[in-house]
């Protein structure tokens, strides 16, 4: 199977894109950081014999999700697996967002990521061979967070519009899944600015971890996978509690002054 997967220069998309290529799929690699993937093409040649590809794009700049599109088809002829990976919030009251933040976010999380669905279902139908679209939402879009208001809200969003996906396609040969992981040891809190309670630290997985169980998850067509009995219980109280008493419980696990540091994303 041919893979592309974005946001894959580290966090989950870059354990997604070693866990595929270490089984012998060919990867696209999509990113901003070049020289991050280049070091993760490397690191994969080297260990595993794998064969990764690396394309060094912002996918929220105009024509981005077109260009990507006509890569992977370039490159790879047929595409089996697309996973939407690129996503990213500063953790903050909504009044201090940055309007360029702000912006960023809904590109990234909801525009870009609809887009390279529209683009790559129908080819995915078109070749017929068997096929999976993932889009990575998160526990938040289950059980909110303050100060991640714009985030949450679009993960809400990925988790909708993904599920009407997985049941508009049910029949065909692509099957769709929502990845929805919660708490990560990743460069994402220090990017947002966000200081993780302990409590909060003990609970989160590794993305390595992550990779491991989404993997066979994908291929098995799961309509909704989430990673790890503290995330599965945090989605099961986000379903069955009061959304307000909901915020409460998650602000208690995982809230934390911001950090007076502004967050490492660029303006």
């Amino acid at each position: 199977m041919n893979v592309v997967i974005t946001g894959a220069s580290s966090g989950i998309g870059r354990a997604m894109a070693e866990a595929f290529a270490r089984r012998g799929h060919a990867v696209l690699a999509v990113a901003r950081r070049e020289e991050r993937l280049r070091e993760l093409g490397r690191e994969m040649a080297e260990r595993h014999q794998a064969l990764l590809y690396c394309l060094a794009m912002d996918i929220t700049s105009p024509d981005a999700p077109q260009n990507l599109y006509t890569e992977a088809v370039r490159l790879f002829g047929k595409v089996h697996v697309l996973i939407n990976n690129a996503g990213m919030s500063p953790y903050q009251e909504f009044r201090e967002l940055p309007y360029v933040h702000l912006r960023r976010i809904l590109a990234l999380n909801v525009q870009a990521l609809t887009e390279l669905c529209y683009l790559f279902l129908p080819h995915m139908l078109a070749h017929g061979e068997p096929s999976h679209l993932v889009n990575v939402g998160s526990v938040g879009g289950y059980a909110p967070l303050p100060n991640f208001s714009v985030y949450t809200g679009s993960k809400h969003y990925v988790r909708i519009f993904t599920n009407l996906l997985h049941h508009e396609y049910r029949g065909s040969n692509v099957r769709v899944s929502a990845l929805h992981p919660g708490g990560t040891l990743t460069e994402f809190p220090e990017l947002a600015g966000q200081r993780a309670k302990p409590l909060a630290r003990k609970s989160m997985m590794t993305p390595e971890r992550v990779a491991e169980i989404a993997y066979p998850a994908i291929l098995e067509g799961k309509r909704v996978i989430v990673p790890g009995t503290i995330n599965r219980l945090a989605v099961f109280m986000g379903k069955i509690f009061p959304f307000p008493l909901a915020i409460r419980v998650m602000e208690f696990i995982y809230d934390q002054t911001v950090d007076p540091r502004p967050p490492a994303y660029p303006l």
